[in-house]
C-alpha cells in the first residue's frame, strides 16, 4: 500500500518531545486521513486518524493549518475592475 503524506503542522517543545501532523492519501484506494506521529523520550508512536473526525473534534494548531492547507486549493476570482 503506498501512502502519499504532506506534513501540515510539525511542533518541537525541546528534550525530544515532538509532534508531526501529515496530510495522507491512500494512493490504491485514495482513502483520506490524518497521520499523527509523535515521539516523547522513549514514548514513540503513530495513528491514523480519519479526516472528517480530525476536523470535527480537533481543536488545535494543527487543525487550523490543516484547514489553511485546504484554503490554499481554491483559487480567489480575479477581481475585475468595472470602469
Amino acid at each position: 500500500m503506498a501512502i502519499v503524506t504532506r506534513t501540515f503542522h510539525y511542533h518541537e517543545k525541546g528534550n525530544h518531545d515532538e509532534t508531526w501532523y501529515r496530510l495522507a492519501r491512500d494512493a490504491e484506494t485514495g482513502d483520506l486521513f490524518v497521520e499523527h506521529a509523535w515521539a516523547r523520550g522513549a514514548d514513540v508512536g503513530e495513528e491514523r486518524i480519519e479526516l472528517r473526525r480530525f476536523l470535527e473534534t480537533d481543536r488545535s494548531t494543527a487543525r487550523d493549518k490543516l484547514m489553511k492547507l485546504i484554503g490554499t486549493l481554491v483559487e480567489e476570482p480575479a477581481k475585475v475592475d468595472k470602469a
